[in-house]
């Protein structure tokens, strides 16, 4: 705001410097409250970003003091005027919270999203410089796609995407994703991780989870929406290490066509004094800004408190754990949270309550069947045909008929060992020369005996998580 209105010059400049100090700005609010010429006048006071000046940690009392008296001259003067205090981000000193009143202004609706995509499209459809494939399907992907942006985040987008190739089809719909990525970067607590390419059929066994997701899918549909289907609040992944937890959470996004971000634990927590939770909170703000998204949690008792273990850190871990309950108890927005955990004995029980997550599933080693659902996946990501390959002797080369009862290799142990006789075979052509032939059964015999499996090392921790499951988790599997 200026005081110099239609001023030019030094004396402008000078004002205009003067109102960058808050100070400065306090002041000459009093000085246009006790003007007689605006005694008769409604005044709007506006301070911009002033957390700078008057936030805890650089808590001024001059600042908090003067602004407050601000605030009751205007009430108790019974003026017509009002101070707008307007920023992204903004803690209200303890002085102020009487005298302030909070104002939220929500990222846009999907029916105003619609209706600016819709406005855009018939902009852009009168020019003659670009070539739009307009139709209700397309400008429908579009809406859909930008929920979680601002207008312009989207006006951002729909540049890029028209820039390009001067054309807008069903291609630029990346752009918009392009756009979300950026403000998972930005926010320096979550990884965009990369799914292309991928679907649940990668997934090799694991029935029963596949099932259960591919239901679920429909409720991140505007047909599901419409239907009334709410938006499920997410699943715990929880099992042996290596059977495709991780690679689960990957593959759902993917085929659900969402974007996935990974919440590393141990970016949250810091040394100063409140920042482990506004890292859990800002986490939190980006995902629901980025969704509908799934929110991928690896091995998430890893940064949680145990159970019954001594809390050193004055209570940290209890509160960031104590946010992310609460924000999973009442979440209303489309973010899917994927949670795996290797140890489930670490988990505090909070976390496996009723309410949190929709349901808990439990991945054993994989049985015959799985065994060779994953090994057709693997030798056909190597660039092979796995009708050339008997994967019948493979199951049994990896399961209780070689290496003893209740013992199997993982999936993680089943894709490093074609990896291995695919070493093997080039290995081979080195020596030979392209008359080698090329990977086949004995060089998969090579390294089977070899290999010393997960199982047999952590039998005990096995058979206890087997245990546990029993009354605890869905079985993940549908065979054996």
């Amino acid at each position: 705001m200026s005081t110099n209105r239609g001023a030019s010059g030094p004396a402008a400049l000078d004002s205009k410097l003067a109102l960058a100090d808050l100070a400065a700005a306090l002041e000459t609010f009093e000085q246009l409250l006790q003007s007689k010429q605006s005694a008769h006048k409604g005044l709007i006071f506006v301070l911009l970003d002033p957390g700078v000046y008057i936030s805890d940690r650089n808590a001024n009392p001059i600042y908090a003091r003067k602004l407050r008296d601000l605030a009751i001259r205007i009430r108790g003067e019974d003026r017509a005027a009002s101070c707008l205090i307007l920023s992204p981000h903004f803690a209200i000193p303890r002085e102020l919270e009487r005298e302030v009143t909070v104002m939220d202004f929500p990222l846009p609706s999907r029916e105003e999203i619609a209706v600016y995509v819709d406005r855009v499209f018939a902009k852009l459809a009168r020019s003659t410089a670009v070539t739009v494939t307009d139709g209700a399907a397309l400008r429908a992907r579009f809406a859909e796609a930008a929920v979680g942006l601002t207008f312009a985040e989207i006006r951002n987008a729909l540049s890029y995407a028209v820039v390009d190739d001067l054309r807008l089809d069903d291609r630029d719909v990346s752009n918009v994703f392009r756009q979300k990525r950026q403000i998972v970067r930005k926010s320096g607590l979550l990884d965009f991780i990369e799914t292309l390419g991928l679907s649940l059929d990668d997934v090799g066994g694991l029935g029963g989870l596949k099932q259960w997701l591919s239901r679920r899918r429909v409720a991140f549909s505007p047909a599901g929406r419409d239907f009334g289907v709410q938006a499920p609040k997410g699943v715990l992944v929880t099992g042996v290490p290596g059977c495709g937890k991780s690679w689960s959470a990957k593959c759902v996004a993917a085929s659900w066509s969402l974007p996935l971000l990974k919440l590393d634990m141990g970016r949250i927590y810091s040394s100063l004094v409140g920042s482990s939770e506004e890292h859990m909170r800002h986490a939190i703000q980006v995902a629901e800004a980025v969704a509908p998204c799934v929110l991928w949690l690896d091995e998430i008792e890893k940064g949680l408190p145990r159970p019954g273990a001594h809390i050193g850190d004055n209570g940290v871990s209890l509160r960031v754990l104590g946010t992310f309950l609460t924000w999973m108890q009442e979440k209303e927005s489309s973010v899917f949270v994927f949670a795996t955990a290797n140890q489930i004995d670490l988990l505090p029980p909070e976390i496996l309550r009723k309410g949190r997550f929709d349901e808990i599933f439990f991945v054993d080693l994989p049985g015959d069947a799985e065994r060779r659902e994953i090994l057709d996946i693997h030798v056909r990501r190597s660039g092979r045909d796995p009708a050339t390959i008997d994967l019948d002797r493979l199951v049994a080369l990896s399961g209780p008929e070689t290496h003893g009862p209740e013992i199997a290799l993982t999936g993680a142990e089943l894709a490093a060992w074609i990896n291995e006789a695919m070493i093997n075979a080039f290995h081979r052509r080195l020596q030979l020369g392209e008359a080698a032939p090329d990977i086949g059964l004995e060089d998969f015999e090579a390294t089977a005996h070899g290999t010393v499996p997960l199982a047999r090392l952590r039998l005990e921790d096995i058979a206890a998580l087997r245990h546990w499951a029993q009354g605890h988790a869905v079985r993940a599997s549908t065979g054996g």
